[in-house]
């Protein structure tokens, strides 16, 4: 039975093309811990342990915790650990992590709210349609008189909005696992303890949100399973994917950094973009020249990628991203008569402005165009694939 979690669809939704190295092809890649999740890891393991001593009676001192804290970070740390923000050191980030418990062990002592049924719960969710979901809770509270709470610790550096939780997928997928779980159930409330803030938020979803949720994640899935095309997205999180080595936006800069100034110099695209960048820069002295030149560069450019499969390429000072896309046209205007008469009789002739032909390759872009319609216009499509090239600052 497949199985799906809030990390597999998100990874989908963040980048499609890291969705297809990881979950797909299995690309094997040097496993990078970021110095951000090994925080959270420690923080974790360390409240894990608070809560798994009160259950045998045994309440840690702040101290005990600290001290417990500490010796999880030693053991663990390892210079392959990448720390992303340069102007802080490891020792910043584990005095981040000692101020995150302590806020929590003082905000929370004696510990004796409700009696804790899991800690790291890990089951799955039955979806139907032969899906599972994986449920990973980090604390599982029953409050009594039917109120059970979801409980999830968060080390990031950014506090959401409330209507951000009131939307989070994550916790509400797990409150239908816990409804599952408990007759006696009435309510699930799903906590967040935003440690950096030393702040609590709440959230809750009746019972006609968490079936609306459960049919959006399957309609999510099968969007996934029958996706064709997976581009690259680049996004504030590109940092920390393990496959930007591999990626073709990151690839051909990568490369370069592992070259002497002469090889970075001799290397094709470099020279490609320098020469693409000048000749832009250029474009309104010598117009016509230049056109033509670019048009050659685009050209190049355009292989080069292709050769190399990648879709940025970089120079000196500058990079060109390459897109590839599906171009649509038409017959000229002077042997449209057929296709006039086509689109006047489907009622579509007012809303595409006397055959407008972009608005009319837009509607069969984004297949807006009826079915009938979309059929008898196919033999006037000419289709081909062209490219946009962006030039920016590296």
């Amino acid at each position: 039975m497949p199985t799906y979690s809030h990390s597999k669809l998100g990874t989908f939704e963040t980048c499609k093309l890291q969705y297809k190295f990881n979950y797909i092809d299995k690309v094997k890649v040097e496993q990078e811990d970021t110095v951000e999740t090994f925080l959270g890891s420690r923080v974790h393991e360390a409240l894990e342990k608070l809560y798994k001593d009160l259950k045998f009676q045994k309440v840690l001192s702040l101290k005990e915790l600290l001290t417990y804290f500490n010796k999880l970070w030693k053991e663990n740390w390892n210079d392959a650990v990448k720390i992303n923000k340069k102007d802080y050191s490891e020792e910043n980030y584990r005095l981040m992590g000692k101020k995150y418990l302590a806020d929590y062990y003082e905000g929370h002592k004696p510990f004796d709210k409700g009696k804790v049924l899991g800690l790291e719960t890990v089951d799955f969710l039955d979806l139907g349609n032969g899906y599972k979901f994986h449920v990973r809770i980090d604390r599982l509270v029953d409050m009594g008189d039917g109120v059970y709470e979801v409980h999830d610790y968060k080390t990031n550096n950014s506090l959401p909005k409330q209507e951000y939780l009131d939307e989070d997928r994550q916790l509400a997928m797990y409150s239908l696992w816990v409804k599952k779980q408990f007759k006696d159930l009435k309510k699930v409330m799903l906590v967040w303890h935003f440690l950096a803030f030393d702040k609590e938020m709440e959230s809750s979803r009746s019972a006609s949100q968490l079936e609306d949720l459960k049919k959006d994640v399957l309609k999510r899935i099968k969007e996934l399973e029958n996706c064709k095309e997976f581009p690259a997205n680049k996004t504030a999180l590109c940092g920390w994917c393990n496959f930007e080595s591999i990626c073709p936006l990151f690839k051909h800069e990568l490369d370069l950094e592992e070259k002497s100034v002469n090889e970075f110099l001799k290397d094709d695209g470099v020279k490609l973009v320098n020469e693409y960048a000048i000749t832009k820069k250029n474009l309104d002295i010598i117009k016509k020249e230049a056109e033509e030149k670019l048009d050659k560069l685009k050209e190049a450019l355009i292989e080069f990628s292709k050769k190399n499969d990648i879709e940025v390429v970089v120079g000196s000072d500058n990079k060109v991203s390459i897109r590839s896309f599906e171009s649509i046209s038409f017959p000229p205007k002077a042997e449209r008569g057929e296709l006039n008469k086509l689109i006047k009789d489907k009622g579509f002739w007012e809303e595409l402005s006397n055959l407008d032909t972009f608005k009319l390759s837009k509607l069969v872009r984004e297949n807006k165009l009826p079915d009938e319609l979309k059929k008898k216009i196919q033999k006037f499509i000419t289709k081909a694939e062209s490219y946009r090239l962006s030039l920016g600052k590296k």
